[in-house]
């Protein structure tokens, strides 16, 4: 028996991240609504034992992963999301528990390996020129300059020890998400079918780690504000100015500008109105045109290659071979089963030849 106590928080947890209502975990593993609730929120302290098996099974856990404390729990007031109005609460809440289960994995994983330090800084803005200027201020915090691209932008934020995470969230409702805490961490939406929307989704989430540290985000405000740091980070103003003035507007030019910037056309077109290169005719006119061809929807021509996030992926490929910890003794202490751990992290974890069940094979006679 577990010598921890039960926890409604990872009950809750591995159920929101299998999105399911507590009346549908409550029909799979035959036990009423009632029964659920009162398990997540601990009043039913003690549940039965089957009861935490069916749980289990049904979520994707070994029962061990129901006892002990969530040491690092990814709270509403904490994440950062760049949403569609009409997300569901229960896609965020999906999220945030995909977080929370990355967080476990990377938090044991620091335990073994030497991470980067967390070394992202904090300059409050509002206006757009105290945004301009925050951006500016963060490239030369991580001297990168204010004269060029950005070539790999998740490069630069997990050198600043953010963590992240790329994964497919079955929604394209939600492109990005963000949280500043003891995992600090970008989650991407890599159903989204455009990496240079992927460069701006990251931007943007590093605007909120920049400004908006322990404020409440989500708001059309805040959103506006990573907005406009993510296109002033990406594309500083008298660099993109300068090159955006080398030839009238054509869209082989903004082409052109979108392989030497690595961000979208649709980024460049906006930039440059709010820069004023571009007036709010010609502005309408281009974003009219691009829904017209359905870029807007289906993705851009000419996207840059996808360049993944690479610190996670290099932590877990360690294990085995610079640390004595193998990726399955990972899985089995955190108490995941073999395909959750692929759910959460994306890694296959390999399963033992001795564990590989053989089918049984009743032996006829021979044929005389």
């Amino acid at each position: 028996m577990p010598t921890e106590a039960f926890s409604g928080e990872r009950l809750q947890l591995a159920r929101e991240f299998r999105s399911m209502t507590q009346k549908q975990l409550g029909d799979e593993v035959a036990a009423s609504t009632a029964l659920i609730s009162l398990c997540e929120t601990g009043k039913k302290k003690d549940p039965a034992a089957d009861l935490v098996e069916a749980c289990g099974s049904v979520l994707g856990f070994e029962p061990a992963f129901f006892y002990g404390t969530v040491h690092d729990l990814f709270r509403e007031n904490e994440c950062s999301f760049r949403h569609r109005r009409s997300a569901p609460e229960r896609l965020k809440d999906q999220i945030r528990a995909h977080a929370t289960l990355i967080g476990m994995v990377v938090d044991r994983l620091r335990s073994l390996l030497k991470f980067p330090q967390l070394n992202v800084p904090h300059f409050v803005a509002s206006s757009e020129e105290e945004i301009e200027a925050s951006a500016e201020r963060c490239r030369e915090y991580w001297n990168i300059g204010v004269d060029g691209p950005i070539l790999q932008v998740s490069r630069l934020l997990e050198r600043a020890g953010v963590m992240v995470v790329p994964n497919v969230v079955q929604s394209t409702k939600v492109d990005a998400f963000s949280r500043y805490g003891k995992v600090t961490m970008i989650f991407l939406n890599q159903a989204i079918p455009s990496t240079s929307r992927w460069s701006f989704d990251i931007a943007h989430e590093c605007g909120h780690l920049v400004m908006h540290q322990g404020v409440p985000t989500g708001s059309v405000e805040t959103e506006a504000e990573a907005d406009r740091f993510a296109s002033a980070f990406l594309m500083p103003r008298r660099a993109f100015a300068r090159d955006f003035r080398v030839a009238p507007f054509s869209w082989p030019h903004i082409f052109d500008l979108k392989k030497r910037w690595c961000t979208s056309a649709a980024a460049i077109v906006r930039r440059s109105y709010d820069l004023g290169l571009l007036g709010a005719v010609g502005y309408r006119q281009a974003f009219k045109y691009m829904s017209a061809k359905g870029w807007r929807r289906n993705g851009e021509p000419h996207e840059p290659p996808f360049q993944p996030p690479e610190l996670l992926g290099v932590a877990l490929d360690a294990l085995g071979k610079k640390v004595e910890l193998t990726l399955r003794e990972l899985c089995d202490e955190l108490h995941f089963t073999p395909a959750t751990f692929r759910d959460v992290t994306g890694v296959l974890v390999p399963i033992p030849a001795s564990e590989t069940k053989l089918l049984d094979v009743i032996p006829f006679p021979k044929m005389a």
